[in-house]
This record gives C-alpha cells, structure tokens and sequence, in this order.
C-alpha cells in the first residue's frame, strides 16, 4: 500500500493539517514538530503526489523512462522509438537522464512516484557498484518496473534486450572467416551485465577457430565513450591487430578517428567493427561494419510487457525472464 500523509500525521501524532505545514514547510509549525513529521515522513517513505498538488487525474498514465546519457545516439533512439510506442496507447513518457549516477537515478524515482506514473522503463546507469536501494520504493508502491537492454545484478524485473552474445559470437566469426586471426577487443568494465554477454560471445567464436584469447589483445575502459576508446587507440597502434573488434558504434568512431590520424587505411590496413548500428555508422567514411541492435522490436516487447503488467489485478515485482531480440549483422566498408 502507498504510504499517504494520513499515516504520516498518525505517526507523528498530529493532525493532517499540520502534517501537511511541516513537510510543505510552512510557518505556523514548531521547529520540534517539523523534525518529527520529516522523520516519520522518511521512515514511512512517503512520497508526496504531485497529481494531488495539481489537481489532475490520481490515475495518471504517464510512464516513467530513464536513460544513463543522451549525448550516444543509441539512447536518443530508444526515447524517440518509445515515445512513439506510448502515444500510440494512450501514454505520455515522463524522460529522466541519469548521467549515469545512482543518485540522479535515486531523485528520478521520487518524482515518478510523486507524478503516480503507472510503470517505468529502466535502462540501468553504467557505474561501478552501483546503489539501487531506492528502487525498493517502486515495489512498495507497486509500480511494475521492466528493464530495456541491460539489468542490475540482483535485481528480479523483467528485462527485453538484443542477444548479445550471439551478436559479437557472429561479427568475430564473419572477421575470423575472412581470414583475420589476430583481433583487438576493445569493451567497457566488465561489471556491465552486456558487457560480460559480448565478450562470451567473442570468446567463442575465438575457441571455435582454436585461437587462444590474448589479453593483452583486450582493452576494458571506465567508460563506453568516443573520447576514452580514441585515447585508448594508442595501445592499439603500438602493437597493431589486423582488426579491431569493439562492442559499440560510439567507441568505435572514436577509434577509427585515431586509426585514421595516424595514417592507416581503413580496411586496408587494419580493419575494425562495431555494434549497435547507430545512425553515425553508415554516414562515417568508410561506413561502418556493425551489429545491428532491432531497436524497434525491443521497445515495442518493452511496452508490451509493461502494459501487461499494469493491468494484473495482483501484481508481483518477481519476474526475472530474460527476453532476446535477435540481431542482425550489418556488412559495410570498415571490413575486409
């Protein structure tokens, strides 16, 4: 049951009204009461409505969205594709960009809860060890939860996502097949729950050729950036692979950007491939050889899935399925 200011003025043993003064810190109220209202507010983990405060609908059908950054295309892609999706049934998405911070994540959630949105959409922060307690107040206040294209450890909510490992298992072998051996694999802190499915997936496609796995072939950076892989390169160019196998679009421009600068050719001299297949790939020179992720098919499973779970007459956050989407291989000049 949500927590209303009725249990809270209860709590504290005083009236709704004066309840109300002390959390909306208005004058008329002791600094003594103000201190227990706010304590047991916090105790209760009342989350105050915004739709009671503006006097809309209690049942909103706004559904609350949040992505780690906006400056990848990817993500940008996945908030235009779900907008679309949520209008179309009837919904309006309430957007909010963590900057990759649990803490940013951690406020997002107090405003969804105050906005009564019916659902969210969570596309988990890519820090280390990151702190999700805060989630435990969507499932006391029964608001189903599905994650898009990754989860965090532990966690018991459904989650949509391209296949991944089968995604970077095919675009090594496509390289392997072409008759490149000596591979580069350049990914992110390996914590990230696709991180590990791609590079399993590499992995395998490497000991199904019988090439052993050299990790000094292997970069693992802080972040999934353009500027932390286009510093990275410079291991890269000491020890040149004959390609370069990188697990999105986003770090790999900024490796071809670096390879390009010091004179190589790409296919040429080196060959590289990426994944996601954001718009960028195909208008870089040369276009990118890449996995694409079905974006499309994996926002509409997302909605569909949220939807279902909005209207279960008894709802339960344990549902801990996995739910792949099939990726598609994308071959362009970046490869030989």
């Amino acid at each position: 049951m949500r927590t209303t200011i009725k249990d809270v003025a209860r709590a504290a043993g005083v009236s709704v009204s004066t309840a109300s003064m002390a959390l909306n810190d208005r004058e008329g109220v002791s600094e003594a009461t103000r201190a227990k209202v706010n304590r047991c507010a916090r105790e209760l983990c009342y989350i105050p409505s915004h739709s009671a405060r503006s006097l809309v609908m209690r049942n909103s059908n706004c559904i609350g969205l949040m992505i780690p950054e906006i400056q990848n295309p990817f993500y940008s892609n996945i908030v235009d594709i779900l907008t679309h999706i949520a209008a179309e049934r009837g919904y309006t998405l309430l957007l909010g960009i963590t900057n990759n911070s649990s803490r940013q994540e951690a406020a997002y959630v107090h405003m969804f809860l105050s906005y009564r949105v019916r659902a969210v959409i969570l596309i988990p922060t890519l820090s280390n060890a990151p702190d999700t307690r805060h989630l435990e107040l969507l499932r006391a206040a029964e608001v189903p939860i599905v994650f898009c294209t990754d989860r965090y450890t532990g966690c018991e909510e459904a989650l949509v996502m391209c296949d991944f490992e089968t995604g970077q298992y095919r675009i090594t072998k496509y390289l392997i097949e072409r008759g490149l051996r000596d591979l580069s694999f350049v990914s992110t802190r390996m914590d990230a729950f696709f991180s590990r499915l791609r590079y399993q997936g590499y992995v395998r496609a490497l000991r199904e050729a019988g090439i052993p796995s050299n990790p000094k072939r292997e970069l693992f950076l802080e972040e999934p950036r353009y500027g932390d892989a286009y510093r990275a390169t410079e291991k890269i160019l000491d020890d040149l692979p004959q390609a370069v196998v990188c697990i999105n679009d986003i770090m790999t421009l900024g490796i071809m950007k670096r390879l390009v600068e010091a004179g190589l050719r790409i296919p040429k001299d080196i060959s590289v491939v990426g994944f996601d297949d954001i718009m960028f790939s195909e208008l870089v020179t040369p276009p990118l050889t890449t996995v694409r992720q079905p974006l499309q098919a994996i926002c509409e499973k997302t909605m569909a899935l949220l939807e279902a779970k909005t209207l279960r007459k008894t709802w339960k956050s344990k549902d801990d399925r996995i739910y792949l989407v099939a990726p598609e291989l994308i071959l362009r000049g970046t490869s030989i």
